[in-house]
Parts: structure tokens; C-alpha cells; sequence
């Protein structure tokens, strides 16, 4: 199973309009291959070359190293099989009429489905979790459901290579991610050839292995997730800034359009200016907030490895930045009083704390007594948050000098709207 598919030199325009500019590249026997691109970079287009609905103006396409115009269509039909963007449904076919239809490549001319025929399309509904709309009509069904019954039908056909377009535009997380890994389960143990049109990147990395992103008709880059999803990339052909990191979780590369903040931005921010204190991933949900109420942020002090670090250098942000495993130098205390004395608030998140962020809270002390206005989010939570047994202790001293609890992050927005520390 599977085969190889070549695409050499690919043109074709629609109304003088180029789509497809000399589009080239190779497809290996057994690949699992996500096409990637924006709106318009002709996905569905060289899909629709592939699967013979178009014919391109030149250029040519090689499944095994034959040319596509020398297959019968019953031949093709048996090499291919082609789920939609779109699909209508104009006669009142039943869903297993529409299923058995992918058997009509293997039948000839009035011949009618076996039992062989019957037991594919059994198989093929189950596996796509339509079986139970069998009798149902399919002008009946909702778009994810018809969707469905046209991958149930793909599957019928047993094909070498499957080709999708879009296939999870209609489907909600679950069916997305079910289609996705029936594809990839073909591709696992029967070797069939996918090429899918996907718009979701991150729905993209989970499934595919290989990836070829096109950008005005031409293939941009073509390899791994590693090569061809870069921030470089994703800006020249989708047209936005991006970040990319690994999924603290799974590992997979993960694509974040986020603009970040440059530093004169955080200057001159509507907001008041909050400098937060320490960092790692309890302290991003009240960055986080504080961003987009347009508030000016500092952060720290944190080490270079530590996402609240990330999130300052991502934003252009003042921070305060330490050795992993040190204690603060003269110097980076200096540092973080000052980032202290210039904001118009503290704010303490629901961090950890240990015996190396302890000697942080000595500035803090000398920002309250100097009259800085100091928020504690969730000081009741701290037993579960303190590796140290003397954070309470700390923070309730801190309390007595004038510091304020809050019990949320989102007791921070009236804090804000009320013009608190101004």
C-alpha cells in the first residue's frame, strides 16, 4: 500500500489569477503529510490537481512514477480517494448507499456488491463512527456528520494515497481529533499516503509527521515541524508575528500568534505600572491579566530559564534577572527596588516559595515601609505553595506593615479601575 507522488513544475491560474506558480515537491510512499498555508496560498487548488478535479495549465503529476493522465478513472479512483472541503448532498441516498459508493471502483458495469463488499462497509462506518446513521438520508445530516460519511466513504475505497481538504472544518474538537487519527492510523498500519489541507497548525503538529507550507502558489518549506513551522516562516506566510515552543505537557511544537509589546508601548501603556514579583507558571495568569488591561509591567527577579522571564522578553518588559540557584548580589537587589519605587503597585502572585525567593520579600519590606502600595493573591493558599515553612510567616508580617490580600487575580481589575496605587 501507498505510493509515491511527484509534483513538478505546477502552474495554473484562475481568471489570469495565478494560484499554483511552479510548485514542486516529492511525497514519499507512506508519508503523513500536513499542507500548511493562509487563505488563498492554493492548498485546495494543488488538491484539487492531485485528484484530477483540475487540470493545471502546466507542469506534471506522477503517482509512481507514472503520469496522472494515464490512469483510467476507475484506476484512480482505486490509487486515490478525496474527502472535500464542502459537501453537498442532492439526492436522498441513504448514508450507507453514499459509504458502499466507494466500493464502485472495484465493481463492473452492472455489477453488484458481494458480501465482501457489505463487510468493507461495515468496517469502514464503524471506524468513522457513522454506523448508526446508516439508514438515516444524508440530506438529512448536519455538515460534521456529512463530513464523516464522505471520510467513511474515502475509507471505503481501501486507497494508496488518501487526500483531505480540509477535512475538520465542520467538526467540533472531538470528531476533529477522531478523523485526524483515523487518517494517521491508515497511514500507521497500512501504509496509505495522506496529504491534508489543514488551517489548524497546532491540530496539525499532533498528527502529521511531515509538512510542506506553501505561500503564493510556491512551496515555502517542506521536512519536519522543526524546519518548516518557524516563527521566519509562519511571519512570511501568514502575514503575522509568531513564537513557537514545546508543549510543557506533550512536547509538540506549538504555534502562539501573540504580539508582544515593544518597550516604548510598555512605556507609555494607559494602565497603571505593576511591578510583579518572582515568576514561573503561577505568576502568567496574573501577567497575563495585567497585559491586557494595558497596565506597564516589571517583573522579577527571575532567572533566565523561567517562563515569567520568557513572558518579559517576549513583551520587551523591565526584569530583574538572577542565577538559577543563587541568592540576590547587591546589584540585583538594587535592581528590583527600583523596578519597585518607579511601578505604582506590587503585586505578589500565588507562586511557590523556598528557601531561594525568601530574600526577595526583603525589598518588598522596604517598598511598604517606603509607602508602596503591595497586593498578596491568595495568601490563604500558601501552606500548599510553601517548600520553605516559613512563608506565612513572611507574608502575614508583610500584611501587618500594610499589605493587602486579594483573593483572586480578578480582584486586581477594581483594584486597577479604582485608580488603586496611583
Amino acid at each position: 500500500m501507498g505510493i509515491n507522488i511527484e509534483v513538478h513544475g505546477l502552474k495554473l491560474a484562475y481568471d489570469a489569477q495565478p494560484v499554483l506558480e511552479e510548485t514542486s515537491f516529492t511525497v514519499e510512499r507512506g508519508d503523513l503529510v500536513a499542507l500548511l498555508g493562509a487563505n488563498g496560498a492554493g492548498k485546495s487548488t494543488l488538491l484539487r490537481c492531485i485528484s484530477r478535479i483540475l487540470r493545471p495549465t502546466s507542469g506534471s503529476i506522477l503517482l509512481d512514477g507514472q503520469g496522472l493522465e494515464q490512469f483510467d478513472s476507475k484506476e484512480a479512483a482505486r490509487k486515490m480517494a478525496v474527502v472535500p472541503q464542502e459537501t453537498t448532498a442532492d439526492f436522498d441516498f441513504t448514508v450507507e448507499d453514499i459509504v458502499m459508493m466507494g466500493r464502485f471502483p472495484y465493481l463492473n458495469r452492472f455489477q453488484k456488491e458481494d458480501q465482501k463488499d457489505r463487510e468493507i462497509v461495515r468496517r469502514s462506518m464503524e471506524m468513522t463512527g457513522v454506523s448508526h446513521l446508516a439508514e438515516r438520508s444524508i440530506a438529512a445530516l448536519s455538515g460534521g456528520e456529512k463530513q464523516r460519511v464522505i471520510m467513511a466513504r474515502a475509507v471505503c475505497q481501501q486507497p494508496e494515497a488518501l487526500l483531505l481538504d480540509e477535512p475538520t472544518a465542520n467538526l467540533d474538537i472531538g470528531y476533529q481529533s477522531m478523523l485526524l487519527e483515523l487518517a494517521a492510523r491508515l497511514n500507521r498500519e497500512q501504509k496509505v499516503t495522506v496529504i491534508a489541507a489543514i488551517h489548524d497548525i497546532n491540530l496539525a503538529v499532533h498528527h502529521f509527521n511531515r509538512f510542506i507550507l506553501l505561500a503564493g502558489g510556491r512551496v515555502m518549506a517542506a521536512g519536519r515541524a522543526e524546519e518548516v513551522i518557524t516563527p521566519e516562516n509562519i511571519r512570511k506566510s501568514y502575514g503575522v508575528p509568531a513564537t513557537t515552543y514545546r508543549h510543557p505537557l506533550h512536547g509538540v511544537l506549538q504555534v502562539s500568534v501573540v504580539r508582544g509589546r515593544s518597550s516604548e508601548e510598555n512605556r507609555s501603556g494607559s494602565g497603571p505600572a505593576v511591578h510583579v514579583i518572582g515568576g514561573g507558571e503561577e505568576a502568567l495568569p496574573v501577567l497575563e491579566f495585567l497585559s491586557q488591561r494595558g497596565c506597564r509591567l516589571s517583573v522579577g527577579p527571575v532567572s533566565a530559564q523561567d517562563s515569567g522571564c520568557r513572558f518579559a522578553h517576549f513583551h520587551s518588559l523591565p526584569v530583574v534577572i538572577v542565577p538559577p540557584f543563587t541568592s540576590m548580589n547587591g546589584v540585583h537587589k538594587e535592581e528590583h527596588l527600583k523596578l519597585m519605587r518607579d511601578a505604582n503597585m506590587v503585586v505578589v502572585p500565588p507562586i511557590p516559595f523556598g528557601e531561594g525567593n525568601l530574600p526577595i520579600f526583603e525589598e518588598v519590606e522596604t517598598a511598604l515601609d517606603e509607602g508602596k502600595p503591595v497586593y498578596i493573591i491568595d495568601l490563604a493558599g500558601v501552606d500548599r505553595r510553601d517548600y520553605s515553612g516559613e512563608a506565612r510567616q513572611l507574608l502575614e508580617s508583610l500584611v501587618e506593615k500594610g499589605a493587602e490580600v486579594l483573593e483572586t487575580v480578578d480582584e486586581l481589575h477594581e483594584t486597577i479601575c479604582s485608580g488603586g496605587g496611583k
